[in-house]
């Protein structure tokens, strides 16, 4: 019989594999047989060798030493990262500050100018038609010019304006429900004086039984005013076509300027929506404005619950489409 564990001894003895010369460690487990008597009748050993268990037990620290340099540089990096969090939102709250103040800005300056430019407007227009008297031809063209330009640059004010109250949340929707025709019919009639001095054919293409469209026509107006005074503007011969049609599969109503001009190459398609963005910036550009038409339009679209999209390709023209559902918000 074995004798019980609290007299079995356990040591380790050092020995060393013959073939390969190298240290083997040993665990010697020693333990007495005894007879029925009592009497010792042998002493049984039991050699184990420990290269694996020590092999293992030698892994498992570099492990552990690995597992704790590990988390040691996750804790750091979270502890940076943190902190980088903190930079982010304190400098978001700045930046934020920081466009609103300019929206307000921009939202009073324009304002300021526009009660003076409209004035001078005024006055302007009244000269012309005569009011304080006759005028010699020469100055009835130079007073065209003062007229011409002082409306440009109020139109370049009243885009500003726009844009500030669109990031400033103070442009509301006045949703109603109207007819396409007549509302594209309107649009041509309030650009006929530029289809006139640009002598190119406009054409509108509206799709029979059009349903009402539901959302806000002032809005939608100025999109189509924009897109075809864009059309017209980077058109030096053909067609300008106003086109409306509906797809009933997903309840749209597609509005298109389509024009035989310039075009728009593929790389720069995506800027055209850019606020006080053209494509050519040099100052000898041979096309005026400061870029915030399509800007504002696209803005207008996303109030809209629509999308403007382009295609286009340069010397072959360009289509602007303005997708709208038929009933937008409520």
């Amino acid at each position: 019989m074995l004798v019980s564990a609290d007299q079995r001894r356990v040591r380790e003895i050092g020995l060393v594999d013959p073939k390969a010369g190298e240290a083997m460690p040993v665990e010697a487990i020693a333990g007495k047989i005894l007879s029925e008597h009592g009497e010792l009748t042998a002493v049984v050993t039991i050699l184990h060798d420990r290269r694996e268990a020590l092999e293992k037990a030698h892994l498992y620290e570099q492990l552990k030493q690995a597992s704790d340099e590990l988390e040691r540089k996750v804790q750091a990096a979270t502890a940076d990262i943190a902190q980088q969090n903190e930079l982010l939102r304190r400098q978001a709250i700045e930046l934020e500050q920081a466009s609103n103040l300019k929206t307000q800005f921009l939202a009073n300056m324009s304002h300021e100018f526009r009660t003076p430019l409209n004035a001078m407007l005024g006055y302007t227009s009244m000269l012309l038609q005569g009011v304080a008297g006759s005028i010699e031809p020469p100055v009835r063209r130079q007073l065209a010019r003062v007229e011409s330009n002082g409306r440009h640059l109020l139109t370049i004010i009243n885009e500003i304006l726009d844009i500030s109250r669109i990031e400033a949340g103070r442009m509301p929707l006045q949703i109603s429900k109207f007819r396409i025709p007549e509302l594209v019919a309107e649009v041509k009639s309030e650009l006929e004086p530029i289809i006139l001095r640009s002598k190119l054919t406009v054409t509108m293409q509206i799709e029979r039984d059009l349903p009402l469209l539901s959302s806000d026509r002032q809005k939608v107006k100025q999109i189509l005013l924009n897109l075809l005074s864009n059309a017209l503007k980077f058109t030096h011969h053909g067609v300008v076509t106003l086109s409306a049609r509906r797809n009933a599969k997903e309840r749209t109503i597609l509005l298109s300027g389509t024009d035989t001009g310039i075009g728009i190459a593929q790389g720069d398609q995506d800027r055209v929506l850019v606020d006080f963005r053209q494509l050519d910036n040099s100052p000898t550009r041979a096309y005026g404005g400061a870029g915030l038409g399509l800007s504002i339009c696209r803005r207008l679209a996303q109030m809209l619950d629509s999308r403007i999209s382009l295609y286009s390709a340069v010397g072959k023209g360009s289509t602007f489409t303005l997708t709208l559902p038929i009933r937008g918000r409520r």
